[in-house]
Order: C-alpha cells, then structure tokens, then sequence
C-alpha cells in the first residue's frame, strides 16, 4: 500500500486520475447485488492508440470500476478459479470482495457479472480485523482448486502469513496463522512481505514463496524467501530502477512464477510504472540473485495506469495463460482508480 505524500502526491494523483479515464466507446454499466454494493463498470484502454501487444503481451481487456461504497477499493491481492470467472479480493482495509468477471465470445474482459459482495477479514477467533491486523497486501491460492480451496493471505505492518478455508468456509473462515520466516519481519515499516505465493505442482511443489517490498539486501536487491516447513532458502531477486515487488504468482505448472513491480518517485523525480517479470522455478535456490525476464513495462502518461498491485494468474478455456492485474486506489477514489488488466502470456514466451 502507497501512501502518498500530500500536496505533490495530490497533484500527481489527480494526474493519474486524469490519465487513467481513458473510456472505450459504449459506456459503462452498473452491477449490483443483494448488500446493495453498486458498482459502476466502465472498459478502460491501456493505450490511447488501441495498441493490443504490450512488450511479450497481449491485451485482452480492461475495466474502470467507480463504487461509492466505502469499503470497496485498496484491493492488494486477486485470486480467480480456475476459468478466470469468480474472483476474490483482498483490500488493506481488511474486507474480501467476491464476485465475477465477464468475458465475450473472443474471451475479452468486458465487466462484472455482478458488483458481488464485500465482508470482512476474520481473525483467528472470528472477529473482523481492526487497525494495523486489517493490512492485507497479499492473497494466493493454496493448491490447484484455487477458490475451491485454502486461501493464502500475507499482512503487512503487523506480518503475517495466514491460511484461510476458503473452499470450505468462504468469508465466514477464521484465520490459521502459518510460519513466516524471520527475515521477512525485517524490512522497513509498510513494506515487509508484499507478496506471497506458493507452489503446487513442479519442482518445488509444496513450498511457499514470499518477497517484500522494501526489504533490500546490502547491495539493494530485494531479499525473498522459500520454504517448506522449517527447511527457508534465501535468495534475492535483482531489482531494477526504482521497481519494488507488490506481488506475485506461481505459474499452473510450478515452473515459473510472475512477480507485478510497481514504481513511484515521492519526489517525482521518475514517472510511475508497472512491469511484469517472468522467473523460472528451476533457477531459485539458496543465496542465488534471480535477473528474470521482463514480460512488459508500462509507465504513465503513456498509458493509463494507476498503483498496479494485484496479480492472478490462469488458464482460459482454450489454452492461453492469462494474467489479470488490479490497482490499489489506496481509498483515494477521487484521485485514484480501481482498474482491471487482462493480458495473455503467449505459449511461445513460455518455451522459446
């Protein structure tokens, strides 16, 4: 989570809000549900120019979602099934947001299903997160089944790594606190464990993966994690610029896993940014410095973005691996979006 500073922020944020309403022609449309969460969804364009490949990416649509609910929004974490349908949400204000996305006949993200419905984060005794426990920065699935079964969710400011029987339990599911490697409680305020992820198939099935946002090593790499039991390999993954790590996640077949970069310069000195970069599992081990491929790089003015922060992964009905990407709008919806990104990943990135 951003938080930005006060009156240039307010200026650059308005900026982006300026830059980001980019609106496809048709308008918009309003979902609505039975907790009267309504949510007005509008198509967003990445590019001004109708660009369709980003670096090795292609688009594959994109929303504008404005709600005047004061719980939606700040979303850090996305899990969808296993068709990229029904998703889950994880904000930083402790509220899980379930609901659906649309997609047309070409398999192009046009909407919401529905607005879905927003609940709050459960504790380990079954009360609702309060103050700085709420810090959601972090969701994946557990296994393959996705939503149909545990969730993974990381806590910033007060770390923590938390299991969730989502399959089972849904929202009503309390929390079971996992292991966290020390190291990870390290970094600096707000920026300890940013992403989290874990694998399920490959060769390094069963461990979990986990990296922060301002946990730099001494020669400014970004310190991460894997580990299965009590068994942690630490490694560190190069950074590049002023990028930071605001998530991840592990590829269907566990033999890669996609990190989502975000950067931002409190004194504007860089203009901000997303990227997506691609690593291969079979490189990760003890002590090793991870360089990755860059998948895309986006930044503002030139397109319109916002503060990328949530990122799933799946696989479309007729093969192609799509990544979905959401913005954190840090509650500043005056300033800010909550935008949606769908990209596919072709097969030939993959295995070149």
């Amino acid at each position: 989570m951003r938080r930005l500073p006060s009156l240039r922020g307010a200026i650059l944020t308005a900026m982006l809000a300026i830059a980001s309403s980019v609106l496809l022609p048709g308008g918009g449309q309003r979902a609505s549900a039975g907790n009267d969460l309504v949510i007005n969804v509008w198509p967003h364009s990445l590019s001004r120019t109708g660009a369709v490949h980003f670096g090795l990416l292609q688009w594959r649509g994109g929303l504008r979602l404005v709600a005047k609910d004061g719980r939606f929004g700040g979303f850090s974490g996305l899990v969808t099934d296993t068709a990229g349908g029904r998703f889950v949400a994880l904000s930083d204000h402790g509220w899980w947001w379930r609901a659906a996305f649309a997609h047309d006949d070409r398999g192009f993200l046009t909407g919401l299903k529905t607005s879905g419905i927003i609940t709050p984060v459960l504790s380990s005794k079954g009360a609702p997160l309060r103050g700085k426990w709420r810090d959601g920065e972090a969701l994946a699935p557990f296994d393959g089944r996705r939503l149909a079964g545990p969730l993974l969710a990381a806590f910033e400011r007060k770390p923590r790594l938390a299991l969730y029987d989502w399959g089972r339990r849904g929202p009503g599911a309390k929390a079971r606190y996992l292991f966290l490697p020390p190291g990870v409680r390290r970094g600096r305020r707000n920026g300890e464990i940013e992403a989290v992820a874990r694998f399920w198939k490959g060769p390094k099935k069963g461990w979990f993966l986990a990296a922060g946002e301002k946990n730099f090593d001494e020669r400014g790499n970004i310190r991460a994690w894997l580990w299965r039991g009590r068994d942690i390999q630490r490694f560190a993954i190069a950074r590049r610029g002023l990028f930071r790590i605001t998530d991840m996640a592990v590829l269907p077949d566990g033999s890669g896993f996609i990190t989502l970069e975000r950067q931002f310069s409190r004194h504007m000195k860089v203009l901000p940014g997303f990227a997506l970069r691609l690593f291969r599992t079979s490189a990760v081990h003890a002590g090793a410095l991870l360089e990755g491929r860059v998948l895309m790089q986006a930044s503002w003015p030139f397109l319109a973005i916002d503060n990328m922060e949530a990122l799933a992964i799946y696989r479309a009905a007729g093969g192609e691996l799509r990544l979905i990407v959401m913005s954190d709008d840090n509650y500043n919806r005056n300033m800010q979006s909550t935008l949606v990104f769908e990209f596919a990943l072709p097969a030939g990135v993959l295995n070149p």
